[in-house]
């Protein structure tokens, strides 16, 4: 068994986080990390924790682009995303040292 993450406005699965198997987890491809700006400009209709992008975007009222991501963070850089995703991080050049996504789970 596991817990799976979905998006709080549409519910597509974000990820999904196996016990008993090492920690193991998977990525429907829309696991990312924004700027904390980005992020509370997005709660301004509502807090939430988890956000598709397509979802993030409705929310701020217009595409994402690779200023929006946080450079520093492991998520972003570590899995294949999905194509729209992909698109939106391209040009993204990750920090030298990156940081593990850390969440807590309630």
């Amino acid at each position: 068994m596991g817990r799976i993450f979905q998006c709080n406005d549409c519910e597509t699965n974000l990820h999904t986080r196996l016990t008993g198997l090492s920690g193991s987890s998977s990525w429907s491809g829309d696991w990312f990390m924004v700027k904390n700006s980005v992020w509370r400009a997005s709660q301004r209709k509502g807090a939430c924790r988890f956000l598709c992008v397509s979802c993030l975007e409705d929310r701020i009222g217009r595409k994402l682009s690779a200023a929006d991501f946080m450079r520093s963070a492991k998520v972003n850089f570590e899995h294949k995303d999905s194509v729209k995703l992909r698109h939106r991080m391209r040009g993204l050049k990750p920090a030298k040292r990156l940081r593990e996504t850390r969440f807590s789970i309630e």
